[in-house]
């Protein structure tokens, strides 16, 4: 150890302290390895929580006879030495039970002179220090060096002190606990309220007050009828106005009207089963409120000098009702589809592809790159419209869309989607521009009202977590409790082990000679 010890306190190896055991997978392709498995079969995903009693998966008896891995004692310290997570934490566990490990995984059994519980802890107060001593160089995987690891010194107090150390931390680690299931508890009301708040947002029920107070102030408000006649006029208003630049662009100006007649009308959504709306609100559908369509293809064989790179969207930056922008990728797109394909402020996004119940989720583009444009699996729909509705329209589809998706959405088996068709028949309600602005304006406040809160509480789930490593640094500096003169060394603790240990151990047979 770099820093002094306590009095009292010696430090030795993983390797003095105790034995290993690795791990391996049992032949996938071998069923009566994994049906009605009785062995819990631990892997670095089950390595959440500080004790494993349980794992996703099972393997059979048979399988441990006749594979890599090996039945783990109860009471082993678990270790995670390969792992895309070991990029920022050193995953940490005690296995409650006998279970079995696969190959990213190392078991350790004391030999008696640390508790696992303290060793378990020491390894979590000394986890990023782990990380940058024992980390293997080039590797693709983040992995740990088992030399390194397995020679790692560990801080060893005295047997007694052991266990005021152990049972304080498991004392104060129970208090974070409870403070921290409050704030889950705080975090599920404060969502619940959000979605409350959405629902209500979208059904008219946020704006019911302000509908009847200016009906009783003798205000005028508009019919569904009307607004439903105003909406498919602007829709084939825009349309005109855009193919009309089609055709002045190819150099063909149309000389009649006759160019109107290729107009196809939208269809109207399918009501059934979706609530009433107040009066003056309107169901439609996507396709009849908006311009939808697809993006781009990625293709790594495009190029040429009528191809030019820009930053597009993917999947993974169109996010349920926000955008995330920390990575953007180019592509080479053709120079003639760029401006059809780049993206307006106030265009909404929806994600054609993912899990089925990501399907459809997305946000609004606004304008946050001068040019950019969207893949295929990205789906873009431009509002006939201006005005407030960009929001509401996506957080309708966020929230009150989703079973829409679910049930219209295809499942393969790696991978949900929905087509573009299935899309534009997703319905949508529609108020009067006035009561959408007030709608927004009321549902924006509460939202960042909402985050302010979130804010608070990821801020102290920070903290909390910041506390633990500072109980941990604490209790393996001999700051957490106090020594007892009394307690026996470690020191000497570890002779008597490695004394019986000696004493246990059979001396070799020496080796026969080989006769001539």
């Amino acid at each position: 150890m770099t820093q002094a010890l306590p009095r009292g306190w010696t430090s030795a190896s993983l390797n003095t302290l105790g034995t290993w055991l690795g791990g391996g997978t049992p032949s996938k392709a071998n069923p009566a390895y994994w049906q009605n498995g009785t062995v819990e079969w631990v892997s670095p995903k089950d390595m959440k929580r500080l004790l494993i009693d349980s794992a996703q998966d099972q393997i059979t008896k048979k399988a441990l006879k006749e594979s890599a891995t090996n039945l783990v004692p109860a009471n082993s310290v678990l270790m995670v030495t390969r792992s895309g997570i070991l990029a920022h934490t050193f995953p940490v566990g005690i296995n409650t039970v006998d279970v079995a490990i696969n190959q990213d995984l190392k078991a350790w059994t004391s030999l008696g002179a640390v508790s696992p519980t303290y060793a378990a802890y020491f390894l979590k107060a000394r986890g990023q220090h782990i990380l940058r001593e024992c980390s293997k160089d080039g590797t693709t995987v983040s992995s740990i060096d088992f030399d390194r690891l397995s020679a790692y010194p560990v801080a060893v107090a005295p047997a007694n002190e052991q266990r005021r150390v152990v049972s304080k931390i498991d004392e104060l680690f129970s208090r974070i606990d409870e403070g921290e299931q409050a704030l889950k508890r705080v975090e599920k009301l404060v969502e619940r309220y959000r979605q409350s708040v959405l629902k209500a947002a979208v059904t008219g029920e946020l704006t019911r007050g302000w509908r009847e107070a200016r009906k009783r102030a003798g205000e005028s408000v508009e019919s569904g009828e009307a607004l439903f006649a105003h909406i498919l006029k602007a829709r084939r208003a825009a349309w005109e106005r855009a193919e009309l630049a089609k055709l002045k662009d190819k150099g063909n100006p149309p000389t009649d009207d006759r160019w109107k007649q290729r107009y196809t009308a939208p269809q109207p959504p399918n009501t059934t089963g979706l609530p009433e709306l107040p009066e003056g609100w309107v169901w439609t559908s996507l396709d009849m409120i908006a311009d939808v369509t697809g993006g781009i293809t990625v293709d790594a064989k495009r190029s040429g000098s009528d191809c030019e790179s820009v930053p597009y969207l993917r999947v993974a930056n169109v996010q349920r009702g926000y955008l995330n922008l920390s990575e953007i990728k180019s592509l080479l797109a053709p120079k003639s589809r760029i401006d059809a394909l780049k993206l307006r402020p106030g265009d909404i996004l929806f994600n054609e592809g993912g899990d089925l119940d990501k399907l459809g989720r997305g946000w609004i583009w606004e304008g946050q790159i001068p040019v950019c444009i969207h893949q295929n699996h990205v789906f873009r729909a431009r509002l006939v419209l201006p005005g407030p509705w960009p929001k509401l329209v996506s957080w309708y589809a966020n929230e009150m869309g989703r079973a829409f998706f679910i049930d219209k959405g295809k499942q393969t088996t790696n991978l949900a989607s929905i087509s573009l068709t299935k899309l534009k028949a997703l319905p949508v309600p529609m108020m009067s521009e006035t009561e959408a602005a007030e709608i927004e304006s009321r549902v924006s406040a509460a939202l960042a009202a909402i985050e302010h809160h979130n804010s608070d509480i990821r801020s102290a789930s920070v903290s909390a977590s910041a506390l633990r490593q500072s109980i941990l640094k604490a209790a393996f500096s001999g700051q957490l409790v106090p020594q007892d003169p009394k307690d026996e060394p470690a020191a000497k603790l570890l002779e008597r082990i490695a004394a019986g240990r000696m004493q246990a151990t059979p001396a070799p047979r020496p080796r026969k000679k080989k006769t001539a």
